[in-house]
């Protein structure tokens, strides 16, 4: 078995995901190619640094400066689980390093950033993963095989809705994620960044957008009691053109009363349909065209893991990490392909650009016209 060793940018919610997943892999995999080595973590605070590392078992820690991590010899991949405006920097260093680069999702804040980023990741050769998890799930990857072995015929329709009810609390503090800035947006670059990229798995490319974006809570207060303005979207909703003729709408909202994390998915083709929600993941439904009439309906069918992972329940979301970072690592041991890379997480920035843009000049956008 051949071990990597992680370096990790981040010891925030994502840090700790990631770090579960890593963790995670002898748990779901039975008999892994490849272990991750908790080598390093970094935070901008020594003190949060120091606990992660004692708390899940990281051989060195790193404050102040990310370079440092990136610089250490011993790091073979960096892992960037850091916020949204710090992407860009160091994954664009970690490259020019000489490392492969696992980076959360949005890309970067910008779409410029995020071309270069990948026009980077091609020059230099490095493997590279956006962070798009819910690829990995079995539901989700039953649909892909279903759609491409044409069980669902020609596609017409894609509806995807993201919900959270995170933000719905107004005394919830101000934080980078308020500020469009530092976010990249709102609700379309936390959510419905994830959305953007299942559009483009299951269904294909997309042809132009129209979108509208609204701030329902204007003003928050700071962790100082200081008010401060929200510019970032609490939702949105958008119309799609897929290249191949199909018609999608997709949304997300970070004020969705009521979920905790509502991420539902259908497709209708000519010759049946699909239909999966991530707060029952383990079920996809299924209707296929081709049965009897009065036998027609959606039939359920519970998900199982492929014959490598252990059989049984399926687990929470966060498997969706254990199996992503698990396949990018045996990748990379292999030298095999693997999406989704960095080119993925900047077409998903273009569509995301897109949005913002029809929400702004209130008009369709092409995404020829978006680079």
């Amino acid at each position: 078995m051949k071990s990597v060793n992680i370096g990790l940018l981040g010891t925030g919610f994502m840090g700790r995901i990631h770090t579960y997943a890593y963790k995670s892999i002898p748990f779901y995999i039975q008999s892994p190619i490849v272990s991750p080595r908790m080598t390093a973590v970094y935070s901008r605070t020594p003190e949060k640094a120091l606990r992660f590392k004692e708390t899940h078992g990281f051989k060195k820690v790193y404050s102040g400066d990310w370079r440092k991590l990136i610089d250490d010899k011993e790091v073979e991949v960096v892992d960037n689980a850091l916020p949204n405006f710090l992407h860009y920097e160091p994954c664009l260093y970690a490259l020019e390093s000489g490392k492969n680069v696992i980076c959360e999702k949005p890309l970067t804040v910008r779409l410029e950033e995020a071309r270069r980023l990948y026009e980077k990741s091609l020059k230099v050769g490095a493997k590279t993963m956006s962070v798009f998890n819910y690829r990995f799930l079995p539901a989700v990857r039953f649909m892909k095989d279903f759609i491409s072995s044409g069980q669902i015929g020609k596609p017409f329709h894609f509806r995807c809705v993201f919900a959270h009810s995170g933000h719905i609390d107004v005394n919830r503090p101000w934080s980078w994620k308020e500020n469009f800035e530092t976010s990249g947006g709102g609700a379309s670059a936390d959510l419905g960044i994830h959305a953007i990229d299942l559009a483009r798995y299951l269904i294909g490319e997309i042809l132009r957008v129209a979108a509208k974006e609204r701030i329902f809570i204007p003003e928050r207060k700071d962790q100082m009691g200081e008010t401060k303005k929200v510019t970032a979207d609490d939702a949105f909703v958008s119309i799609l053109e897929f290249k191949n003729g199909a018609l999608g709408t997709l949304e997300a909202t970070r004020v969705g009363t009521g979920y905790k994390n509502y991420l539902r998915v259908e497709i209708h083709g000519s010759e049946g349909g699909l239909a999966w929600n991530l707060e029952d993941l383990n079920y996809v439904r299924v209707f296929k065209v081709e049965e009897p009439r009065r036998e027609q309906g959606w039939k359920v069918i519970l998900m199982d893991l492929p014959w490598w992972f252990p059989r049984g329940h399926i687990g929470g979301w966060q498997t969706g990490h254990v199996f992503a970072l698990y396949m990018f690592l045996k990748a990379m041991v292999e030298d095999e392909e693997f999406t989704p890379t960095f080119y993925d997480g900047y077409q998903a920035q273009r569509v995301l650009e897109a949005i913002h843009r029809s929400n702004k000049e209130n008009r369709w956008i092409d995404l020829d016209t978006v680079r």
